[in-house]
Parts: structure tokens; sequence; C-alpha cells
């Protein structure tokens, strides 16, 4: 197992559990585990501890967790939480390598619980025994039996096991969900519930997971985001794996951000950017709980990710076959018409008024033969475009129903290309043919929108994965020679401030950036000869590490075009800066060449607590001002990253030519992105933000220059 990756298969599948506080009262939260483990058969050892008893469920009961005389893998810790960090005391003193605390109490509810919860990190720290919680609901191995939770949803028999990975930061929420993914035939491997984090957290437990053989996807309910780095690095691993991540992320609005932060003391972070990290590294995000269940459910029963995004629509009723060309559409997938043979054929079997088209609608008529829909089955299946295939089946019961349901489950076997189905009627009308689906390994749905939403969330998700392991991976390094880390730190090493517009400019160039031709005058003689040197026309812009807004203190002169124009506007931005602020510090004017016949650009970088740098990408203007139109990736993007995030906004038309436009290099945008994302991390605990406002982007051919930065330092 890879070093970095924290080993919990004695947390997950422990051989010994410890219950401390267990009770006789098996429908209190601290009776329950020890009930759930009775219940179903754990195969482990239990030792209840509770000095108020001699024996709990037919098992002998400890006075403390010391007088256990055997090792203990996992103690839940069923106590008021004035009492937890005595009991994890007594944990390590018996050297158990993991403990999960139940009661709530702690950062999540004001000064005293973030204080208590702070000694618990410690002595996690100090001790190395590795805890889960506090206010959480435990935790299962579902192939061992192995309840360490105390959810009643823990309480149906038998819990289905299967391939999908649960973790979740909700407790009440998180188990909910569980249990209506069960009820939905979701089964799974393991099951765990973080709450507040103080150890232990979502992301270790997901890239645990991921290693795991019977896993082949995991789902999460996230509020916030510990270690952006390590999602990266477990979000690549799945990746390589062919594994997805589906995750449900709270607090996409700044009330639900506040709600996160008071019900689990969770950083949610800038959701743009984790919406933008998801979209870089495959993540199957979800908004709805029922779409999570849906992909999930879907996963299990398919016998590999679809090959492409060309999708086959077959469906008894017209208005079934528009829902889902609509979603399909809606999702950006492929809906191949086919091809004259294969109409041909299908319309053999199917009345004239039926479609042969793709959505396909054989009408309910097809139902009167009962070989002519699995005729119309095999010759979708067999169309090289089409990579899944959906169906919809409207108020087609009895025995013709079942006809139906059994070629369903009879193609499937045939193929490798993933097949659901969406059977609009009530249960009562078609329960046997939904057992005949269930049972051949399909999955159905009641709606079409959701089979194909389903569908297509693996479809581009497969499609996503094959062309990012065919990329050459991120190399920030590549193209760029010499140390140059070590420079840009000791040229900012040596700024007691953060940088002029000039100064700024110097460290871009270190990296390969090209930016304009200027330099800084202090007198009038000075201005002169420089824009001599330049040639007019000519800017000028007050250089100092106090005033970053130049225009607003009037320390901007644009397109000077003579010596007479050059003095006057040096004297007035020298003025306009000491009036602007008088305890600036001016560092001179500085004088530079003006630049035209190109587009404006953006580009920025932003320290993000959980993610590191995050670049951003947009146009200049009111697109950027007003419209927002902006996309981001976090740092290191590969040339490949970079140029998705240029076609990404929807002003990237101006970029392409639009209207008679000269097409914009944007290729060499794409290089620019490349290099600034390798100089934020190498200055990621240095510069807090940069900002390349504009970025003059010439036409195509013709290559990119800074005419504007600013740099924060840390």
């Amino acid at each position: 197992m890879n070093q970095q990756i924290c080993d919990l298969k004695y947390f997950l599948s422990p051989r010994s559990i410890a219950i401390i506080g267990a009770s006789e009262n098996f429908a209190s939260i601290s009776g329950k585990p020890l009930h759930f483990l009775i219940e179903h058969d754990y195969k482990g050892k239990v030792f209840p501890v509770n000095p108020k008893y001699d024996t709990l469920g037919g098992l002998k009961c400890y006075k403390s967790v010391l007088d256990i005389p055997e090792p203990v893998d996992l103690a839940l810790l069923a106590v008021n939480f004035k009492q937890v960090l005595p009991a994890l005391k007594q944990c390590v003193e018996k050297k158990i390598k993991f403990a999960t605390i139940f009661a709530s109490g702690f950062a999540e509810s004001g000064e005293e619980g973030r204080i208590m919860q702070q000694q618990i990190a410690e002595l996690a720290k100090e001790s190395g025994m590795r805890i889960c919680g506090p206010n959480c609901q435990g935790s299962v191995g579902l192939k061992d039996k192995a309840i360490g939770g105390f959810s009643a949803s823990l309480g149906v028999k038998p819990l289905k096991v299967g391939p999908i990975g649960y973790i979740t930061q909700s407790g009440a929420l998180g188990y909910s969900i569980f249990s209506l993914a069960q009820e939905a035939g979701v089964g799974f491997s393991y099951v765990a519930s973080t709450g507040n984090e103080v150890d232990l957290h979502t992301l270790d437990f997901m890239e645990y997971i991921l290693e795991d053989p019977g896993t082949k996807m995991i789902i999460s309910y996230l509020e916030g985001i510990k270690d952006g780095k390590q999602y990266a690095r477990l979000a690549d691993r799945a990746l390589e794996l062919g594994k997805p991540i589906v995750t449900l992320k709270a607090g996409r609005s700044e009330v639900g951000q506040k709600a996160a932060s008071s019900h689990t003391a969770s950083l949610t972070g800038s959701d743009a950017v984790c919406d933008a990290f998801f979209r870089q590294k495959g993540i199957i995000r979800s908004h709805d709980i029922e779409d999570m269940i849906d992909v999930a459910a879907l996963m299990q029963k398919i016998p590999a990710l679809p090959e492409g995004k060309g999708i086959g629509l077959i469906t008894t009723s017209g208005g079934g076959g528009i829902l889902m060309a609509d979603e399909a559409s809606d999702l950006k997938l492929d809906i191949p018409e086919l091809d004259p043979e294969s109409r041909k054929i299908i319309m053999e079997v199917i009345p004239p008024y039926g479609s042969a088209l793709n959505p396909v609608d054989v009408t309910a008529q097809v139902i009167n033969k009962a070989e002519d829909f699995m005729k119309v089955l095999q010759v979708i299946v067999a169309i090289p475009q089409i990579h899944a295939l959906v169906i919809v089946i409207t108020q087609i019961t009895g025995e013709q129903g079942k006809q139906m349901a059994e070629d369903i489950v009879k193609i499937s076997k045939l193929t490798h290309k993933p097949v659901t189905v969406a059977w609009t009627t009530g249960d009562l009308l078609v329960r046997d043919q939904l057992k005949i689906l269930s049972e051949g390994g399909i999955q159905f749905y009641k709606s079409p929108v959701r089979a194909v939403r389903a569908m297509g969330a693996l479809m581009k998700y497969s499609i996503f994965r094959k062309e990012i392991l065919s990329r050459t991976k991120a190399d920030p390094e590549k193209g760029l020679a010499g140390n140059i880390r070590e420079s840009a730190i000791s040229f900012l090493t040596n700024k007691q401030h953060n940088l002029t517009e000039h100064e700024g400019k110097e460290l871009l160039a270190l990296y390969g950036i090209p930016v304009t031709k200027e330099e800084i005058a202090s007198s009038e003689e000075q201005v002169v000869s420089i824009a001599e040197t330049i040639g007019y026309p000519v800017a000028l812009k007050i250089n100092s590490p106090d005033i970053l807004h130049k225009t607003e203190a009037g320390g901007l002169k644009l397109n000077i075009k003579d010596k007479t124009e050059l003095v006057s506007a040096f004297n007035e931005v020298l003025k306009n800066a000491r009036n602007y602020n008088p305890k600036a510090q001016i560092n001179g004017v500085l004088v530079q060449e003006m630049l035209s016949g190109g587009t404006e650009v953006i580009v920025g970088v932003n320290n993000n607590p959980q993610f590191g740098p995050v670049v951003m990408f947009g146009l200049g203007g009111i697109f950027v001002e007003i419209l927002k139109d902006v996309s981001m990736r976090v740092a290191p993007l590969s040339f490949e990253d970079a140029l998705e995030m240029i076609k990404e906004i929807k002003g990237f038309k101006v970029l392409a030519g639009a209207r008679g436009r000269a097409k914009a290099d944007i290729q060499a945008i794409a290089g620019i992105l490349v290099k600034v994302s390798r100089m934020a991390l190498d200055l990621e605990t240095h510069i807090a933000e940069l900002d390349i406002n504009p970025l003059l982007v010439m036409p195509e051919g013709n290559g990119v220059r800074v005419a504007d930065a600013l740099v924060l330092k840390i």
C-alpha cells in the first residue's frame, strides 16, 4: 500500500471491538452498537465496557477498557462528551489502534467544545491512535458485518453488500442517504461517517477504500474539504483505477456555507473553486440525493463503463423518446442517427407510424410478435457508434411485459455495452417484470430523465478518463530552463512590501512570461530619455507599493504622443499620487510602451485554503467585472487543462474570431497559463495573489504581452 495512504484495515474490518459506555437499552445510542453487532452476527470479538453491568447481551461486561484481557482494534465511545477525553486516554494506555466518538458538543457547539476538540486532536497526534469523529454516527464494514455505528438504518436485515464505498461528513443525513440507497438496491462495501473530523477525515477513508478490490465506485456527502491536495492525489488515482467518485457537495450558496460551518465546524471554501476542481479531476458532482443514488445503482449493475458517449434510445412511446433526447442533448451526449440498413431492419418489425431514427420509437405495438422487440435490441447494440442503451417502457404489463423484460436481460448478457430501463408504470402493475430486470442485473428507474442522467454521468466520466489518461501529465517544469524557483524566492525575499507593477513584471519575466518594454523615471530628464528610447506613444504609471489601483489615484496616463504631453503628464501623475496618499512610498514613474491591436484578457492566481494555488482566466472589461465570465483550475495545469479553461468561458468566441475579428493567439494564452501555474506552485508560500490585468493577446502567431500586473505577498 502507498505509504501516503492511512492504513484503515482494522478500523473498517476490526478483529475486535470495545463499546465504551455500552447500555442494556438497545434502543438508545449507547445500546444500539452492541445490539447491531449481535443481530448481524459479527464474527469478531465484542467487549462491552460499563461499570454498571456484569453482562450485556450475553457477553461479559468490563468495568474499564483496561480490564479487557485481549487486544482491541476499535473502540466505540458511546459516552457523554465530558467523559470522552478520559476514555480516550485509557484507550491509548490499552494501545487501541482506532476510536470512534459518537458524542456531539464539541467545536460545533462553542468555545468550550472547541477547546475539548483541540485536546482530542493533540492526543491523537501525540499517541498515534487514529480517531473518527466526534459528532459522527460511526462506520460499517459490510463484508465483515462490523457495525461501528448507531444509526437506525443499520437495524435492517440483511444489509446489502456491494461494490459502492460511501463516506459522509453528516451523520443523520448521511445515514438517511445510506438507508435510501439500500432500499434502492445499492450494496455497499464500506460506510464511514466522519463528523467533525478531529483526526481522520473523509479523504483518508476515500483514499483507503479506493484500493479495495471489491469497491468500484465511491459516493460521498461533503460539507467541507480538508486537504485539496490529498483530494487531487486520490482523484488522480481513482481515474487510473477507473473507479468514479460521485460527490454531493453541500454549501454552494452563501447561506448553505454558513449552515455547513455551524453543523460540522468545517470550512467549505469557495464553491466555484470546488466546481472547477471536480471538472478538472473527473469527479461526478451530484446536486441531489436521488441523482447520487441513481448513478451508484447503475454503476454496480453494469459490466463495464461505456466506451464512448453515443447513446441509443428506444421507447414504446414518442413522449418518452422526446424526454430522453432532451436530457441527452443537455448532457452533450451523442445521439447517432441510425444507418439506412439498420433503419430498414427495424421498420420491418415496427408499425409504419413508429420511428427508426434515434430515439427509436417501437410503439406499444411491438409486443404483437414476441421476437420483434428482440430484433430491435440486437440491431441497436450492434451499431459501433452506440456505446450504451436506455430503454423506456410505458404501460406494457402482463406476459408481454415479462417477455420484454426477459429480452432486455438477454441482450445485456450478449453485449459489454451498458443497458438500463425506465419503466414508467406503477409497481403494482409491473412488479413481476421489474423482478425479472432486477434478478437479471438490470438497473431500472421510473423516469426516462433519471435513466439518461445516470447513464450520461458514467458516459461523460468514461470519456473524460480516456482523454486524461492519454495526456502527458501536467509538468510545470517543462520548457523552463534553470533554477528559476530559487531566483524568484530570492527576488521576493528582498521585497518588504507588495510588489509594484514593475517588480511584478520582473518576477513574471523570470518565468519566461513576456512583458511590456518599460523603465522607471525619477526626473523629467529621465522620463524624456526613456520615452524616446522606447518610442512614442507611451503610457505613464505611478510606481508605488502603496498605490495598487493607479486609476483611482489618478496615477495613470495613456497614449502620450510627444515630449510636451509627456512632461506635463509626468508631473501630474506624481502630484495626483501624493494627494491620493501622502504617506505612500513613491518610487518614480513607470514609462511603458503602448500596445495596440490585441484583445484584453485577465489571468489571476489566488491561494485557496483547501486546494492551494488556483489559476483564473477570463476576458477583460465587462466580461469579468459584470458577467463574472471566468474559468478556474487548480495548479498544476497541463497544456490541455489551459486550453479547456480558455474554451470554457462564454466569451471564447471573441478570441476565436467572431464576426470577422482576427483570431487571437490562443496557443500563446495556454502557454502563459501553464507558466503562471508553475510560478504559483513555486511561490505558494510567498505570494497570496497575482493579477495580470490586462494580458494583451495579439492575433494568432503574434503572442501575448503583460500590460499590467499586481502581486500581493503573504
